[in-house]
């Protein structure tokens, strides 16, 4: 009975994880019908994207709530919109889903043009509510982003530091290490230049003159580079090219996948030996 139950409570929790992930790309697949219509003129389709009576926005002038009134209506208005020449070319940027039961927040910059090339540059924070097994759009918050740009390369720089230090093997699993990195900085900079710092665990001091040996763990246990960076946003990957490491023969370029997580930056090498994986965390300091 006992093994009965706890196979049964796999099961709910693998097929509860797959339901998650699907309802996150249904909502994705939302996100993207709602802004096709936008850039195509399709007033019913952008309509139909949202709950009739039901939808509101703070937009991002500052106004009061705007409440939706029927698809119909909303579907004549914008449409009124359109007839008169009005165009969008908007696009998501930084998109993050997150899906709580028949509920789902999403995060995101909404970047592009209106009209006449007017330039738009919002955080844009969604509501969707799945009713009829569909996801409508419930509420919408619109406020000016007041940097200058939202290109990807801006999430990277500044200061971080090095908050955990992980392998894991093909099968996912946590490997164990020896002697890892434990403390280390990571710098970005706005004109593209990376430094990065890394110290292993247990580094040992030594007096006088180092011996061969001594010398030997100093080089090995502590990492050092510098040059440039460039982000490849469609595959989520930021390349480090690297000008001079403390090890000559690491002057190469270094992939590493890049996925982040409020003021954290995991940064994943591609596997390695046995298909091991290393990744690096790192926590925003400044």
């Amino acid at each position: 009975m006992k093994t009965l139950i706890t196979t049964l409570a796999i099961v709910v929790m693998f097929t509860t994880a797959v339901v998650m992930a699907n309802d996150v790309e249904d909502v994705k697949a939302a996100e993207d019908n709602y802004y096709a219509a936008m850039n195509s003129g399709d007033a019913r389709a952008w309509a139909q994207s949202r709950l009739s009576e039901e939808s509101t926005r703070f937009g991002p002038g500052g106004a009061l709530l705007e409440v939706f009134g029927s698809l119909e209506e909303q579907e004549q208005n914008r449409k009124a919109e359109f007839d008169a020449g009005l165009k969008y070319n908007l696009r998501a940027r930084h998109r993050d889903i997150r899906v709580y039961g028949n509920t789902a927040v999403v995060t995101l910059y909404g970047v592009g043009t209106v009209g006449n090339n007017t330039q738009v540059n919002n955080r844009i924070t969604r509501v969707w509510g799945k009713q009829g097994g569909q996801w409508k759009m419930v509420h919408a918050h619109l406020s000016p982003l007041t940097i200058s740009t939202t290109r990807i390369e801006d999430r990277f720089v500044g200061t971080w530091r090095l908050v955990a230090f992980e392998r894991r093997g093909p099968d996912g699993e946590l490997r164990p290490s020896t002697n890892s990195f434990s403390n280390g900085l990571l710098i970005y900079t706005s004109t593209g230049h990376i430094s990065q710092q890394l110290t292993r665990e247990s580094r040992q001091k030594f007096s006088g003159r180092a011996s061969g040996e001594e010398a030997q763990e100093a080089l090995y246990s502590y990492l050092a580079y510098f040059g440039t960076f460039t982000v490849n946003e469609g595959q989520g990957t930021v390349t480090h090219h690297r000008q001079a490491h403390l090890i000559p023969g690491r002057v190469t370029d270094g992939i590493r996948y890049y996925r982040f997580m409020g003021n954290r930056l995991m940064l994943t090498a591609p596997p390695g030996g046995e298909e091991v994986t290393t990744t690096l965390t790192w926590e925003r300091i400044e």
